[in-house]
């Protein structure tokens, strides 16, 4: 017998918790086309309304930063790095492309955020490291940012969180292969 949380979410009596968006789409198709195996979009469905989600939530927090997310992620790896990166090395590493990598680092040494040099190696290519500036607003606000991360994912236990890292690590090793 499966009953309605106050949130309206229906519960089956097996005790699998809150059935969602995705799980109402696969009963759906299950119905029109039986013959097929919807299975997949469960995880599938999932990852993307996941990802589409920590998206929203990650643009909402570093708007006041005058910040994107893909921006933020290029902050980071420079941030991180242990000297300057090419243009084409943030391009494969973020999975970007490369007019939107050129965009991105455009606006950010605009912001003030990041500064580029002659690639003494290429000098039609450029190297780019994080400006002392960016480096210091990124340090004030990664706190805060990770403090997001964390609560995006506070309704799982430990346990939880390593199972979840674990599978999700197996997939992208086998896709990033």
């Amino acid at each position: 017998m499966a009953s309605v949380t106050p949130q309206g979410l229906s519960v089956d009596g097996l005790g699998n918790g809150p059935r969602d968006w995705i799980d109402r789409t696969q009963a759906r198709w299950g119905e029109l086309r039986p013959e097929l195996d919807v299975a997949p979009m469960g995880v599938v469905g999932r990852l993307l309304r996941a990802a589409q989600l920590v998206m929203a939530c990650c643009e909402a927090y570093l708007e006041p930063f005058d910040l994107s997310c893909a921006e933020f992620g290029i902050i980071s790896t420079l941030c991180r790095s242990d000297g300057p990166i090419s243009p084409g090395e943030l391009t494969r590493q973020l999975m970007f492309t490369g007019p939107a990598t050129t965009k991105r680092l455009r606006r950010l040494e605009q912001a003030g955020w990041i500064a580029r040099s002659i690639n003494p190696d290429d000098a039609r290519g450029f190297l780019i490291v994080a400006s002392d500036d960016g480096a210091q607003r990124f340090a004030e606000l990664l706190p805060g940012y990770l403090g997001l991360e964390a609560s995006l994912v506070s309704v799982l236990d430990d346990d939880q969180r390593g199972t979840l890292a674990a599978t999700l690590r197996q997939l992208l090793v086998d896709w990033d292969a």
